[in-house]
C-alpha cells in the first residue's frame, strides 16, 4: 500500500512542478500588445515602460502645437489630446517600442524592456493626419501575464487591458 501512495505522491509533485514552471513564465512575461486598424488612415502606437505611475506622469515629450510651435509637454499634459502633433519622448533611457498599423492591418507584439511592476504608457498618433496625437493611456499592472489591445475605428478608438493571466487562480 505504501509504494502506491509514494508513487501517487511523486506523480503529484511532478505535475505540480510542471504547473509551477508554466505559471512562473506567465508571471514574468512582458505585456502582449495587439493593435487593430479598422480605419482608413495609418496609426502609430508608441509604448514606454517606466518604474511607476509617478515617474510616468513626469516624462517629457517634444510636441508640435496647433500653431506649429515646438515645445515640451509632460505626460500629464498628454492625457487629453490638445491638438498636439509629432509627439516624441525627450527623456533618455526609457525603453521605447513603436508599432505602426496600416488600414485593415492587425499587429501583435511583446513589449520589450518591461519588468514586473513596471507601468506601460501608450501614446497613439494618427500618422495619416500629420501625426496628430489621438490618445494616451497608462496601464499600471504589477505583474502576471498582461494583454493590452487597441482598435482604431473611423468613429473613435477603443482599447482594453487584462492584468491577470488564465493561470491566475493557481497563483493566489
Amino acid at each position: 500500500m505504501a509504494p502506491r501512495r509514494t508513487a501517487a505522491f511523486l506523480a503529484m509533485l511532478v505535475l505540480l512542478s510542471g504547473v509551477s514552471v508554466a505559471a512562473s513564465e506567465v508571471i514574468e512575461s512582458p505585456p502582449e500588445l495587439t493593435v487593430s486598424n479598422e480605419d482608413n488612415t495609418t496609426y502609430r502606437v508608441t509604448a514606454y515602460t517606466v518604474e511607476s505611475r509617478q515617474v510616468a506622469m513626469l516624462m517629457n515629450f517634444r510636441v508640435t502645437t496647433d500653431n506649429g510651435e515646438r515645445r515640451l509637454a509632460t505626460l500629464s499634459q498628454l492625457i487629453w489630446p490638445e491638438g498636439y502633433r509629432n509627439v516624441t519622448l525627450a527623456d533618455e533611457g526609457v525603453p521605447t517600442q513603436r508599432v505602426t498599423v496600416e488600414p485593415g492591418e492587425e499587429v501583435t507584439t511583446t513589449i520589450d524592456g518591461w519588468t514586473p511592476g513596471n507601468v506601460t504608457v501608450y501614446v497613439m498618433e494618427d500618422v495619416g493626419n500629420d501625426e496628430t496625437h489621438v490618445q494616451t493611456d497608462i496601464i499600471a499592472c504589477p505583474d502576471r501575464g498582461q494583454e493590452h489591445s487597441w482598435t482604431f475605428r473611423d468613429d473613435g478608438t477603443g482599447g482594453s487591458s487584462t492584468c491577470a493571466s488564465s493561470l491566475d487562480w493557481l497563483l493566489l
